[in-house]
């Protein structure tokens, strides 16, 4: 039995509720005059609050506040006032400034009178039918009235509230809360302690924390983990507010379903990082089962991939619960009609809650009661079916989409990293053939003119010293095209010694070009971490380049320290605006027109930045600096 202590009480919390959600509510009584109104009606009508929750308009006929609008009948106002019709009316205040602002009213008759909620946009503007519906408070429980007859307010508002006393026993319970504890009735908690519901860590926890900012500041917001009726814990949002007789005002709301969505984002994410790490079309396909089974629960997933010569969808990858539902996933074909093989070439979603009555329908014996068909581009499908009873809702659906996005981009990401394996693997087998069947010929070419050098003379001699320079040029020719076919991952790094490394380099630099007079300075030392083999090729086309460049007397200068190098020369250097265009594949006067090409590509594939200037001599200067992401 509710009794007067119990109606003071809710009454209290009503008006707590109701000013603390800044909702707009006049309570008029029999005789049309206004004997409550919370702070933000009396602003909406031209009042204002005046302490302790009270305004100016308190006791002032409710006529002089607001009048019917033009396309409101004065009859309608009156019914609404006197609590004959719950139906909206437009309304019209012009007591805030003179002018006409549109408001919207609605009733919930009480004992002795009504209460009317309105509501406006929040920017009102002068003339009717201006402005979207507002509801009044967060749960659109928009009514206060001081007696017990308004508790069916809060009894249909959607979160669970409560009525505590000082010494924490539920005075009064709506359904909402009792629901939300798992309870069929809220006498199952009135007279109950709100301890009861929780652990003994969460207990401790809301006394040192919530209870003390409601001693504090009267109020407090957070969240907890409750328990259930049958013991199950679950994330909360609680809100207490502290009445003005003792006793509080508790306000919980179910977060189960906010914090599971936060672990389905959190799983799609951490999907979409290993979609991405993927290095095949296969491993991106297994992903995407696991991500649609794990990230967004949808069991029954299988990726089809797209064979170009067949003309054909392929399953690839599949969940366990489709190999232990159907005996195989099968293939399609545009041979047969079928909704996945629409989906692939349409590219558009389908979705199918009871495929059995769908004429493309491949197999009409499917368990499945629904099913969800994913286009991947030019890639495949995802197919993911549901069984009977089961649902998949909105949400569910702008998930699978974002999970097929990603793994479109990983399938796009992956293909062109096989074209680019692939083309590296003709590049490689093209070596090969360099290798073999050309350095053969031209090692019997090289021998052959070796023999014949000793006995010839005269012009002989002359044509037989041009056609070794020729076959130097095919055998460095030879060497570049396979400096440049060596994939930068198969770089096998090891500390370097910089200057034996550059002596041994001049050399054969030195005797390609035929600089027999030319000379070499090096200065410092230097180790950096280096394929050997790489960087051996690196330095001796600097060199070369010089030796090749300066002329027969050219004198070149290495400065060494283990931040890298640099190589200088006296000769004619580089005009500005042809320093760039250096690295240009085939750009040379002379030689292969390969050299400063594999130069930029071998300290490129190491990390490293090459850059060329005038050196002090006012020759050619080539800076290669090891310090950067390659150290």
């Amino acid at each position: 039995m509710t009794t007067q202590d119990d109606r003071s009480m809710v009454a209290d919390a009503l008006r707590a509720l109701l000013e603390d959600q800044d909702a707009a509510v006049l309570v008029v009584d029999d005789e049309e005059t206004v004997r409550y109104a919370t702070p933000r009606a009396a602003d909406l009508v031209g009042g204002t609050a005046v302490g302790d929750g009270d305004t100016d308009i308190t006791g002032r006929p409710v006529a002089d506040l607001l009048s019917p609008a033009p396309s409101t009948d004065a009859d309608e106002v009156l019914s609404l006032v006197h609590g004959r019709s719950t139906d909206p009316v437009a309304l019209v205040t012009t007591a805030a400034t003179g002018e006409r602002t549109r408001l919207d009213g609605s009733v919930a008759t009480c004992p002795g009178g009504v209460a009317l909620t309105l509501r406006a946009p929040p920017d009102t503007t002068a003339g009717p039918g201006v402005g979207d519906r507002v509801d009044g408070g967060e749960d659109g429980a928009g009514a206060y009235v001081p007696d017990a007859g308004w508790q069916r307010v809060l009894e249909t508002a959607r979160a669970g509230i409560a009525i505590l006393d000082e010494d924490g026993r539920y005075r009064y319970v709506t359904p909402a809360h009792a629901d939300v504890y798992g309870y069929d009735s809220p006498d199952d908690l009135v007279g109950r302690n709100w301890r009861s519901l929780y652990d003994e860590a969460e207990v401790e926890r809301l006394e040192t924390e919530a209870m003390a900012a409601l001693e504090r500041d009267g109020a407090w917001s957070g969240t907890s983990t409750g328990r259930r009726r049958d013991g199950e814990p679950f994330p909360q949002a609680l809100t207490l507010s502290q009445l003005p007789d003792a006793g509080l005002v508790c306000v919980v709301r179910d977060r189960t379903e906010q914090v599971e969505s936060r672990a389905t984002l959190e799983a799609l994410h951490e999907a979409t990082q290993d979609l991405l790490a993927a290095d095949s079309r296969q491993a991106v396909a297994e992903v995407a089962v696991e991500g649609a089974v794990r990230a967004l629960d949808l069991p029954l997933s299988a990726v089809y991939l797209h064979d170009e010569g067949r003309d054909a969808l392929d399953p690839v990858a599949w969940s366990d619960a489709v190999a232990e539902t159907f005996d195989s996933p099968p293939t399609f074909t545009g041979d047969e009609e079928s909704l996945a093989w629409a989906a692939f070439q349409s590219g558009e979603l389908r979705r199918f809650d009871d495929p059995s009555e769908t004429d493309q329908l491949y197999n009409r014996e499917t368990p499945a009661g629904g099913e969800l068909i994913l286009p991947l581009g030019d890639h495949g499908v995802i197919i993911t079916g549901y069984l009977r009873g089961e649902e998949v809702g909105p949400e569910d659906v702008r998930l699978a989409r974002t999970l097929a996005a990603s793994v479109t981009t990983a399938l796009e990401g992956v293909t062109a990293a096989e074209a680019l394996r692939e083309r590296h693997d003709q590049l490689e087998r093209f070596s090969a053939m360099l290798s073999h069947d050309l350095r053969d010929p031209l090692n019997t070419a090289m021998a052959t003119t070796s023999l014949a050098r000793q006995t010839a003379a005269g012009e002989t001699a002359e044509y037989l010293d041009t056609l070794d320079q020729i076959h130097t040029r095919m055998e460095s020719l030879i060497a570049d095209v396979l400096a440049l076919s060596r994939d930068p991952a198969e770089l096998e790094r090891t500390p370097t010694d910089l200057e034996p490394l550059v002596r041994e380099a001049w050399e054969t630099a030195r005797t390609a070009t035929g600089a027999t007079d030319a000379t070499l300075t090096v200065e410092g030392s230097g180790t950096v971490d280096a394929d050997t083999t790489h960087l051996r090729r690196l330095v001796e086309n600097l060199l070369g380049n010089a030796t090749r460049h300066g002329g027969e007397r050219v004198s070149v200068h290495v400065g060494l320290d283990d931040d890298g190098f640099y190589v200088a020369d006296d000769g004619p250097g580089i005009p500005p605006e042809r320093r760039e265009q250096v690295f240009e594949r085939g750009h040379s006067d002379s030689g292969t027109g390969l050299g400063l090409d594999i130069v930029q590509q071998v300290a490129r594939s190491h990390g490293w930045e090459v850059s060329v200037g005038e050196s002090e001599a006012g020759g050619a200067r080539f800076d290669i600096r090891t310090d950067g992401t390659g150290r």
